[in-house]
């Protein structure tokens, strides 16, 4: 009698972790390769020192090394973290440069709000010049989405499935476009090009609320 054995196969993964982060309720999303602990955090809205601390302690107990931050709009809610994530983490930072007047207004901008943000330098990369990035074993695929901002961007992970929206959709909602810059049929022209293109099973983590699914969007968004 011959006996069997069964190998188990082990797959490398991302794993996504959400933080929400500032009075705006920002979803704050730190994405590392299991196997090779190499991590990106994207839209850090950490605005207060408890909220660094969560931060922090999920990347240094995870054993993370952040090697890039990844802003996918250029509003304040989006951005109140960068300059500790930059200090303590990398400095090697992609933005979106048709939103870089919102960060040379940042004060403007935080007095419509009520809040206080310290300047930020000009990041490092511009974001729009890549059509892809690289995490670990995996590659990001850079999608330009216009009409919140000029400079809306999403990114999406094709071996899972997901992409990262910032707030050009949501659960059953959209952007808004009545602030610098936005458009309304600009909006609707990028998530009908970019993101209702994509497969019905596609999850879609958004800069707000609750997760949803490009085939849940296409069915149920009011606006689109």
């Amino acid at each position: 009698m011959t006996a069997t054995f069964f190998i188990p196969t082990f797959y490398t993964m991302l794993n996504f972790k959400t933080f929400i982060f500032n009075p705006f309720q920002v979803n704050t999303y730190v994405i590392h390769d299991t196997e090779t602990s190499e991590g990106i955090i994207v839209d850090p809205g950490n605005s207060r020192n408890k909220e660094n601390r969560n931060l922090s302690s999920f990347i240094e107990t995870n054993d993370i090394s952040i090697t890039k931050v990844v802003i996918t709009h250029g509003h304040i809610d989006h951005v109140f973290g960068v300059n500790y994530t930059s200090e303590n983490f990398t400095t090697d930072i992609y933005f979106p440069s048709p939103d870089y007047p919102l960060l040379e207004h940042l004060e403007k901008q935080s007095e419509m709000v009520g809040m206080t943000i310290n300047k930020i330098e000009k990041p490092k990369f511009d974001l729009h010049t890549f059509e892809e990035l690289i995490l670990g074993n995996y590659k990001i695929d850079i999608r330009k989405v216009p009409g919140h901002s000029p400079g809306g961007t999403i990114l999406v992970f094709h071996s899972e499935r997901k992409l990262l929206t910032g707030d050009t959709i949501f659960f059953e909602s959209v952007g808004r476009s009545d602030l610098y810059g936005g458009d309304f049929q600009e909006l609707k022209n990028s998530i009908s090009s970019q993101i209702l293109s994509l497969p019905d099973d596609y999850e879609i983590l958004p800069g707000h609320g609750p997760l949803t699914t490009v085939g849940h969007e296409k069915q149920h968004n009011p606006f689109l």
